[in-house]
This record gives structure tokens, sequence and C-alpha cells, in this order.
């Protein structure tokens, strides 16, 4: 792959909270995003994740109402529109099994091991033309989340991910300029950026 190619997978890689419903998504295509997902960097090379796909109907229902409730919540009237889940094609959620007597902890260590397997999986789904969205609100309410998805207490969930075709075509994200959020050497002195850098 050329650069610019990667460069413009990066780019365009945004949050996709609609879908277009009338259109399913195969198994083979998840499976190769997950298979994608695998390759990410990882502490050891432990490979702690764990993937689970849902197209039942009712269980995206039940995760989708505790999903609403908690945005009803955060932000009132004002939560990002979004398709229901029980609509979307399917629901990735994305775990990790918790090694034994380890404490369960708000910032787990895994995090660090799952979440580039999260971000491979978003970009592998951004190149075959699908959206989705990294999703973690429910986190407040995970011991409820886990019921309708069976799972035992020595797993957790770090992201589910509601994944389909888009409902139309969507332009890049923005983002604040690289010489607000980089320093060089020491906190608040500016990093000056070269014109060719930009994008």
């Amino acid at each position: 792959m050329e650069f610019a190619e990667f460069k413009d997978v990066l780019l365009h890689q945004r949050a996709i909270r609609q879908f277009d419903t009338s259109k399913p998504v195969d198994d083979a295509l998840i499976e190769q995003a997950i298979r994608l997902a695998e390759f990410a960097p990882n502490g050891g090379n432990r490979q702690p994740w764990r993937f689970l796909v849902v197209r039942d109907r009712d269980t995206k229902g039940a995760l989708g109402k505790i999903f609403d409730e908690l945005g009803a919540r955060l932000y009132g009237g004002h939560a990002p529109e979004r398709t229901p889940w029980e609509d979307v094609p399917a629901l990735v959620v994305v775990c990790s099994e918790r090694p034994p007597n380890a404490p369960s902890a708000t910032a787990s260590p895994m995090d660090a091991s799952v979440y580039p397997a999260v971000q491979n999986l978003l970009l592998s789904l951004h190149a075959m033309g699908l959206g989705s969205v990294l999703t973690t609100r429910w986190k407040a309410r995970e011991a409820e989340m886990k019921v309708p998805l069976g799972l035992p207490d020595f797993v957790e969930m770090h992201a589910i991910l509601p994944v389909g075709w888009p409902d139309r075509k969507y332009g890049r994200g923005k983002r604040i300029p690289m010489a607000e959020v980089t320093y060089r050497e020491k906190w608040g002195q500016p990093w000056k950026v070269a014109p060719a850098i930009e994008t």
C-alpha cells in the first residue's frame, strides 16, 4: 500500500452511528475485520481480546435500552442520533478474560492491549466500506449489560461496536490542528509544524 492510501484510510475513518438497515452485513466481512484486529500490538503477545458478535434482535434491543437510558441521563435530549441497536445488522462486543484473582477495576490494565485491536477493527471495517463507532457509555452499567450476553464475572467488556453500511457518504471528521495539541521537549513549549505535515 502506498502511504497516500494508508493516510486516506486514517483520515476518513470516523464515528458512524446511522446505518442503511436494508443492507445486511455478511459474516465473512466481520470475520475478516476481526482477523485483522487480532494483529494489533499487545503486551507480551498474550492476545487477551475476545470478540462476541451479536445479531439477535432482542439481545441488541436490551443492550440498546440501557445505552439509551444512560444517554438520556448524560445528554438529556441532545444525545447523538443513531440507528436503534436492534436495527443495526451486528454489534461486536470486545472483551477480555480477567486473570484469576485479579481485582476488578474501572481502568483495566487490559485496556492497553485491547484498544489497539479495537482500532484495527474500526479501520478494517472502514476500509471495507462499513461503518462503526466505539462505544463505552454503557460501562456505568456493565453488570447489567453482561446479562443478555451471558458473560461470566471473569469477562470484562471494553467496547461495543455497532456495525453496518453507512446510511450516506460521510466526509472526514474535524480535528484540532496538530500545533495546538503537540509540544516540544517541555509542556507548553510549541511544536512548530512543517507545512507538509498538516493535513
